[in-house]
């Protein structure tokens, strides 16, 4: 059965759904994965940037999480699973990797807010988003996670992610997994 829901481009339409959104980890800022704007930047601004961001538009004057965007920043789109006026998750797709993204990150984030976990909700996100990878000629994508993280592991591997590696990550100072998605199979 579908989860109820769409992926959507973040718009000016938002400005509530998204603060109510990021509020949900406001408590533990570290669990938002797949939203790079900085948390107190207006909806004029998120729309601004993530729609640069997409259409491959570095900004040199961007900051992400406090700190200035590095060299190895790389396109990437942004979108948001939105249900009943409702912003429930967020996933990032970035369009190729660099060497810092196959270390760590990947081609995917996501995270969904708190009272809509458990409810096929980040499956049916990565699902939609593994489908535009094939519209952009990405033959396989990259996912990481830490290997306590059983949600997203079970996300991934639902959505054909195949275990790769499992070992220590200097950057983060944590366990990850990294799972690698065919698609040029599927």
């Amino acid at each position: 059965m579908p989860i109820p829901g769409r992926l959507v481009s973040l718009g000016l339409e938002h400005i509530d759904a998204l603060e109510a959104f990021l509020s949900e980890f406001d408590t533990n800022p570290t669990e938002l994965q797949g939203y790079f704007c900085h948390r107190d930047a207006s909806i004029e601004e998120a729309v601004a940037l993530l729609d640069a961001w997409s259409a491959g538009e570095r900004l040199e004057d961007t900051w992400v999480r406090g700190e200035p965007l590095g060299q190895d920043w790389v396109q990437n789109s942004t979108w948001f699973w939105e249900f009943d006026e409702q912003l429930q998750g967020v996933i990032n797709l970035r369009h190729r990797l660099t060497p810092a993204l196959k270390q760590e990150g990947g081609h995917i984030g996501y995270s969904v807010a708190q009272p809509f976990r458990r409810q096929g909700v980040a499956s049916a996100m990565l699902n939609e988003v593994l489908g535009l990878c094939r519209e952009l000629e990405i033959p396989r994508t990259l996912l990481t996670c830490r290997s306590d993280n059983l949600a997203s592991i079970r996300t991934i591997e639902k959505n054909g992610g195949v275990l790769n590696r499992e070992g220590w990550s200097k950057p983060s100072g944590q366990t990850l997994r990294w799972y690698w998605v065919s698609l040029s199979d599927t």
